[in-house]
């Protein structure tokens, strides 16, 4: 699977044709979608338990102590193992909220989550402040997919990019995704001047870290 990802046509993802890059990130995304929902509830269940364990190591690795995850959709890598452990372990997490501007801000974790405006559950509180913000150490994503030069391909609301492209100064960050969903090797994932590229990934299976590609 991880193949057929690969952007097609010989030219690297920052000088394709506008037109030409978004084909190629919609033809991804369906690809990714598709493979995504016809993985049996078992397969599931042990990927996001592998992942628990993978951002587990990355925590320790990295000695962070606040970070971002996120409340998984049933499409994606489970991040539930992961907030559990967190949880036991005394991490400050910070998930994030949706603004109707397509903006997001980011509230601490305290076990009550509701559906958001995007049908993804959020946490319920008060906005963590820049100097909250400021302490997180450890940035783990959302994406469809990456590719080895750390571009990430999302799903096309582009609050991730805005988020990230509004930090002068960000912790490293990673993003959660299955391992066939690692685009290998040239050209790769085709990327715009507004694609924030990620420091590494984390897959149910490796932590992997990039270049700056």
């Amino acid at each position: 699977m991880s193949e057929a990802l690969c952007a097609s046509g010989g030219s690297g993802g920052s000088r394709e044709p506008r037109g030409g890059s978004e084909d190629e990130k919609r033809r991804v995304r369906a690809l990714v979608r598709a493979r995504r929902r016809a993985m049996s509830e078992d397969a599931r269940s042990a990927a996001g338990a592998l992942l628990a364990q993978r951002l587990g190591e990355l925590v320790a690795e990295t000695g962070a102590r606040s970070v971002t995850c996120y409340a998984s959709l049933p499409d994606e890598p489970a991040t539930w193992g992961f907030l559990q452990w967190a949880e036991r372990e005394a991490l400050e997490v910070l998930l994030p909220v949706i603004r109707e501007e397509r903006g997001m801000d980011w509230i601490r974790a305290s076990g009550e989550l509701r559906p958001g405006p995007l049908g993804i559950l959020e946490p319920v509180g008060v906005p963590a402040t820049s100097e909250e913000l400021a302490r997180v150490e450890l940035m783990l994503v959302p994406a469809c997919a990456v590719d080895e030069r750390g571009t990430r391909l999302g799903w096309g609301g582009g609050y991730f990019d805005r988020f990230l492209a509004s930090r002068e100064q960000r912790p490293p960050v990673f993003a959660l995704v299955f391992d066939a969903d690692v685009v290998p090797g040239r050209p790769g994932l085709p990327r715009d001047p507004h694609d924030a590229p990620v420091d590494g990934a984390v897959t149910p299976e490796r932590i992997l870290r990039f270049g700056s590609g």
